[in-house]
């Protein structure tokens, strides 16, 4: 039997929130938020292309973040919906 376009939202928040919750995907985005930062603040001044892209790689595991918590965020509205 199809899944529900309801189904489809609660089970992607479901998948989403377990990502996110899972402790190995918290260490890895961990390790690779002070991996860039790290690098960025310690970039030479005429090291400009590799600030932008270090810049480019922080910003980037922030909008995957953002992007599962709207996942999940839409699965618990889908729950609530009659």
């Amino acid at each position: 039997m199809a899944r529900t376009p309801k189904e489809k939202r609660i089970s992607k928040g479901n998948a989403a929130e377990k990502l996110l919750n899972d402790p190995i995907i918290s260490e890895a985005f961990e390790k690779l938020e002070t991996k860039y930062n790290s690098a960025w603040v310690s970039s030479g001044l005429e090291d400009s292309q590799k600030r932008e892209t270090l810049y480019l790689s922080i910003r980037a595991l922030g909008e995957l973040k953002l992007e599962l918590e709207s996942m999940i965020n839409t699965g618990k509205i889908a729950q609530r919906e009659d």
